[in-house]
Protein backbone atom coordinates (compact mmCIF):
# COMPACT_ATOMS: atom_id res chain seq x y z
CA UNK A 1 0.00 0.00 0.00
CA UNK A 2 1.45 3.27 -0.67
CA UNK A 3 1.18 6.36 1.28
CA UNK A 4 0.49 9.67 -0.52
CA UNK A 5 1.39 13.35 1.40
CA UNK A 6 -1.79 15.63 1.93
CA UNK A 7 -1.08 18.11 -0.12
CA UNK A 8 -0.41 15.83 -3.28
CA UNK A 9 -3.64 14.38 -2.69
CA UNK A 10 -5.42 17.69 -2.44
CA UNK A 11 -3.55 19.16 -5.61
CA UNK A 12 -4.15 16.44 -7.69
CA UNK A 13 -7.66 14.97 -6.86
CA UNK A 14 -10.01 16.23 -9.92
CA UNK A 15 -13.89 15.52 -10.45
CA UNK A 16 -13.80 12.21 -12.60
CA UNK A 17 -16.61 11.40 -14.92
CA UNK A 18 -15.20 8.57 -16.97
CA UNK A 19 -14.73 5.36 -16.06
CA UNK A 20 -13.35 1.89 -16.89
CA UNK A 21 -15.84 -0.80 -16.57
CA UNK A 22 -13.63 -2.33 -13.55
CA UNK A 23 -15.31 -3.41 -10.09
CA UNK A 24 -13.42 -1.82 -7.39
CA UNK A 25 -12.52 -4.85 -5.02
CA UNK A 26 -13.80 -4.91 -1.53
CA UNK A 27 -10.80 -4.07 0.22
CA UNK A 28 -10.45 -1.06 -1.25
CA UNK A 29 -14.44 -0.05 -0.80
CA UNK A 30 -13.69 -0.81 3.02
CA UNK A 31 -10.59 1.82 3.00
CA UNK A 32 -12.59 4.32 1.24
CA UNK A 33 -15.62 4.15 3.83
CA UNK A 34 -13.21 4.08 6.98
CA UNK A 35 -12.11 7.19 5.68
CA UNK A 36 -15.04 8.63 5.39
CA UNK A 37 -15.64 6.83 9.36
CA UNK A 38 -12.47 9.17 10.34
CA UNK A 39 -14.14 12.44 9.44
CA UNK A 40 -14.94 15.16 11.94
CA UNK A 41 -18.41 15.62 12.81
CA UNK A 42 -19.66 18.49 15.19
CA UNK A 43 -19.86 17.32 18.90
CA UNK A 44 -18.45 13.75 17.62
CA UNK A 45 -21.89 12.59 17.28
CA UNK A 46 -20.98 10.77 13.79
CA UNK A 47 -24.09 10.92 12.43
CA UNK A 48 -23.15 9.17 8.78
CA UNK A 49 -24.04 6.06 7.35
CA UNK A 50 -23.50 4.47 3.79
CA UNK A 51 -25.38 2.78 1.18
CA UNK A 52 -23.23 1.26 -0.71
CA UNK A 53 -24.15 0.19 -4.33
CA UNK A 54 -22.34 -1.86 -7.23
CA UNK A 55 -25.14 -3.04 -8.97
CA UNK A 56 -25.48 -1.43 -12.56
CA UNK A 57 -28.67 -1.84 -12.76
CA UNK A 58 -29.63 -0.39 -9.64
CA UNK A 59 -27.26 2.65 -10.31
CA UNK A 60 -28.63 3.15 -13.66
CA UNK A 61 -32.33 2.98 -12.06
CA UNK A 62 -31.59 5.47 -9.60
CA UNK A 63 -30.01 7.66 -12.28
CA UNK A 64 -33.31 7.50 -14.63
CA UNK A 65 -35.24 8.19 -11.57
CA UNK A 66 -32.68 11.83 -11.04
CA UNK A 67 -33.10 12.60 -14.93
CA UNK A 68 -37.18 12.12 -14.39
CA UNK A 69 -37.65 14.51 -11.64
CA UNK A 70 -34.60 17.01 -13.21
CA UNK A 71 -37.15 16.97 -16.51
CA UNK A 72 -40.09 17.67 -13.89
CA UNK A 73 -38.41 20.81 -11.81
CA UNK A 74 -36.64 21.83 -15.28
CA UNK A 75 -32.72 22.08 -15.33
CA UNK A 76 -30.88 24.37 -17.28
CA UNK A 77 -30.53 24.61 -20.95
CA UNK A 78 -26.70 22.99 -20.85
CA UNK A 79 -28.37 19.94 -19.05
CA UNK A 80 -31.46 19.72 -20.42
CA UNK A 81 -30.45 17.60 -23.54
CA UNK A 82 -27.89 15.74 -21.82
CA UNK A 83 -30.92 14.53 -19.42
CA UNK A 84 -32.75 12.85 -22.53
CA UNK A 85 -30.04 10.60 -23.72
CA UNK A 86 -30.56 7.13 -22.41
CA UNK A 87 -26.85 6.71 -21.05
CA UNK A 88 -26.10 7.25 -17.27
CA UNK A 89 -25.37 11.17 -17.48
CA UNK A 90 -26.05 11.68 -13.86
CA UNK A 91 -24.00 8.80 -12.05
CA UNK A 92 -21.58 8.63 -15.45
CA UNK A 93 -21.79 4.69 -15.09
CA UNK A 94 -19.31 4.42 -12.29
CA UNK A 95 -18.72 0.57 -10.70
CA UNK A 96 -19.65 2.27 -7.47
CA UNK A 97 -22.17 5.11 -5.83
CA UNK A 98 -22.16 5.52 -2.02
CA UNK A 99 -24.75 7.54 -0.61
CA UNK A 100 -23.99 9.45 2.34
CA UNK A 101 -27.36 9.85 4.91
CA UNK A 102 -27.86 11.04 8.22
CA UNK A 103 -30.81 11.35 10.50
CA UNK A 104 -31.78 14.81 10.06
CA UNK A 105 -30.66 17.27 12.32
CA UNK A 106 -28.29 20.48 12.39
CA UNK A 107 -25.13 19.60 11.53
CA UNK A 108 -25.02 16.81 9.17
CA UNK A 109 -25.35 17.96 6.38
CA UNK A 110 -21.88 19.22 6.71
CA UNK A 111 -20.77 16.29 9.26
CA UNK A 112 -21.51 14.38 5.82
CA UNK A 113 -19.67 16.68 3.62
CA UNK A 114 -16.70 16.27 5.90
CA UNK A 115 -17.36 12.54 5.03
CA UNK A 116 -16.97 12.97 1.54
CA UNK A 117 -14.11 14.86 1.57
CA UNK A 118 -11.99 12.01 3.22
CA UNK A 119 -13.77 9.90 1.36
CA UNK A 120 -13.34 11.43 -2.00
CA UNK A 121 -8.92 12.50 -1.21
CA UNK A 122 -8.59 8.43 -0.29
CA UNK A 123 -9.68 7.43 -3.02
CA UNK A 124 -7.30 9.60 -4.96
CA UNK A 125 -5.12 7.80 -2.87
CA UNK A 126 -5.93 4.21 -4.00
CA UNK A 127 -5.66 4.96 -7.60
CA UNK A 128 -9.42 5.76 -8.03
CA UNK A 129 -11.26 8.68 -9.40
CA UNK A 130 -14.18 9.82 -7.68
CA UNK A 131 -17.04 12.74 -8.19
CA UNK A 132 -19.64 14.41 -5.73
CA UNK A 133 -23.20 14.07 -7.61
CA UNK A 134 -25.11 17.01 -6.62
CA UNK A 135 -27.95 16.14 -9.16
CA UNK A 136 -28.97 13.06 -6.73
CA UNK A 137 -30.26 15.22 -4.17
CA UNK A 138 -33.31 15.37 -6.66
CA UNK A 139 -33.51 12.01 -5.02
CA UNK A 140 -34.63 13.44 -1.74
CA UNK A 141 -38.37 14.01 -2.08
CA UNK A 142 -38.79 10.58 -3.41
CA UNK A 143 -39.49 8.59 -0.03
CA UNK A 144 -40.18 5.40 -1.88
CA UNK A 145 -37.01 5.09 -3.63
CA UNK A 146 -34.87 6.17 -0.51
CA UNK A 147 -36.72 3.37 1.52
CA UNK A 148 -36.58 0.85 -1.36
CA UNK A 149 -32.56 1.12 -0.74
CA UNK A 150 -32.43 1.39 3.10
CA UNK A 151 -33.64 4.84 4.13
CA UNK A 152 -35.40 5.09 7.48
CA UNK A 153 -38.04 8.07 7.27
CA UNK A 154 -35.95 10.06 10.02
CA UNK A 155 -33.04 9.93 7.08
CA UNK A 156 -31.75 12.06 4.65
CA UNK A 157 -30.00 11.88 1.95
CA UNK A 158 -26.92 14.69 2.32
CA UNK A 159 -23.99 13.56 -0.66
CA UNK A 160 -23.54 10.98 -2.90
CA UNK A 161 -20.22 9.95 -4.79
CA UNK A 162 -19.04 7.75 -7.58
CA UNK A 163 -15.87 5.94 -7.51
CA UNK A 164 -14.07 4.00 -10.27
CA UNK A 165 -10.96 3.79 -12.72
CA UNK A 166 -10.74 6.66 -14.76
CA UNK A 167 -10.69 6.39 -18.00
CA UNK A 168 -7.69 9.19 -18.32
CA UNK A 169 -6.06 10.95 -15.85
CA UNK A 170 -6.91 14.50 -15.16
CA UNK A 171 -4.59 17.25 -15.29
CA UNK A 172 -4.04 19.38 -12.14
CA UNK A 173 -5.41 22.44 -12.13
CA UNK A 174 -3.67 26.03 -10.60
CA UNK A 175 -6.08 27.74 -8.32
CA UNK A 176 -5.58 30.75 -6.32
CA UNK A 177 -7.59 31.67 -3.11
CA UNK A 178 -10.16 34.92 -3.35
CA UNK A 179 -9.56 36.32 -0.58
CA UNK A 180 -12.88 38.63 0.71
CA UNK A 181 -10.86 39.98 3.14
CA UNK A 182 -7.68 39.90 5.38
CA UNK A 183 -8.02 41.41 8.59
CA UNK A 184 -5.06 41.91 10.91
Amino acid sequence: MRCMETEKAIMGRRSVREFIDRPIPEEVISQILKAGAMAPSAMDAQPCRYIVIEDKKRIKELSDKVKARAGVIGVGARFAERMKLREDVIFHSAPLLILIIADKGDWSEIDSALAAQNMMLRSYDLGLGSCFIGFANMLRSDRATLKSIGFTDQQELYCALVFGYPKEEKKQKNREAKIQDWIK
